[in-house]
């Protein structure tokens, strides 16, 4: 009979690690879009507030109304600079959990191989004691048959 897998609770453990680790990363992974579409976001209002600039400047418009604009421009790019920090702080977080969520699934793999040999030895040693069985077995058919002749 084979013996049990010593390791399993182990297994178990790394694999509930790794999944953790998985959601932890597909979170992080979300952040990073939404913080990066907030990012897409915040250069399409410049863009677009930068064309009502043209738009307006062709048209006429008083020193207070282009000082409004400038300042609201000002503030769109500052707000853009600090969302393009923020787009890659979320990356290096997310390269993080990547590489924390790859160290639980080498951990599992390894844990797994060990299972596989493990599994491999005991099927071998069941393999030994069939035979074994099967030997013993034919040699005292073997020698019944010899005690009957003589």
């Amino acid at each position: 009979m084979a013996k049990p897998f010593h390791l399993q609770p182990l297994i178990k453990l790394a694999e509930d690690k790794s999944q953790a680790a998985a959601q932890v990363l597909a979170r992080l992974k979300q952040a990073w879009q939404e913080a990066d579409n907030k990012l897409q976001q915040l250069q399409g209002f410049l863009d677009e507030y930068n064309h009502r600039l043209q738009q307006q400047a062709q048209s006429g418009f008083s020193i207070t109304q282009l000082r409004d604009f400038q300042a609201f421009i000002l503030k769109l790019e500052l707000a853009i600079r600090a969302q393009a920090e923020e787009v890659d702080r979320c990356h290096v977080r997310w390269q993080q959990g990547q590489a924390e969520w790859q160290a639980r699934e080498r951990e599992v793999k390894a844990y797994q191989t060990l299972r596989q040999r493990h599994d491999e030895a005991e099927r071998k040693s069941e393999e030994k004691l069939d035979q074994r069985q099967q030997d013993e077995f034919a040699g005292n058919l073997h020698r019944r048959k010899n005690d009957m002749q003589e």
